[in-house]
């Protein structure tokens, strides 16, 4: 059985993720047969502060648009993992797409326990000074700690 044949693949639609998505691509030539997209949207993407200015400009439309705003972020995320997922197929991968809101670092590993994937392709920013000096986590770092599984952690290259 290929070592890595189901991978999960964390995404963020940013720069980083796409460079990531460049070694899931890879791992179809080592024999890897099917990828599970995930896409986590922040659960803080659909709070609000609370405002104890009862003036506060254009709160009661914000509140009331919010389920619509919701629905927009859910739609547009849904369509870009439908746009990766089409390209991962082209390689040749099967491909299951999986959109869950919550906290992403949180999430990544929650889904590849229940999808019980043999990877995880996962990009990494690296840490400034000052994350390193104030000890801030990311959601690599946090998927590397908590991982049953393999995690290919894939950092950008200087001048990318």
């Amino acid at each position: 059985m290929p070592l890595f044949r189901k991978i999960l693949y964390p995404t963020d639609f940013s720069e980083l993720s796409e460079v990531s998505k460049e070694y899931v691509k890879k791992l179809r030539e080592a024999k890897g047969e099917e990828v599970v997209l995930l896409h986590v949207i922040p659960i803080t993407t659909f709070s609000l502060p609370e405002f104890d200015d009862p003036f506060a400009l254009d709160v009661a439309t914000i509140y009331i648009h919010l389920p619509e705003v919701e629905r927009e972020i859910i739609k547009r995320a849904e369509k870009m993992l439908s746009e990766v997922a089409e390209e991962l197929k082209a390689v040749g991968f099967k491909v299951k797409q999986v959109l869950k809101i919550g906290e992403p670092k949180e999430e990544i590993v929650k889904t590849a326990e229940e999808e019980e994937v043999n990877v995880i392709v996962i990009g990494y920013h690296g840490k400034s000074l000052i994350e390193r000096i104030l000890e801030i986590g990311s959601t690599a770092k946090a998927v590397i700690k908590n991982a049953k599984c393999p995690v290919l952690v894939v950092k950008k290259k200087e001048g990318e």
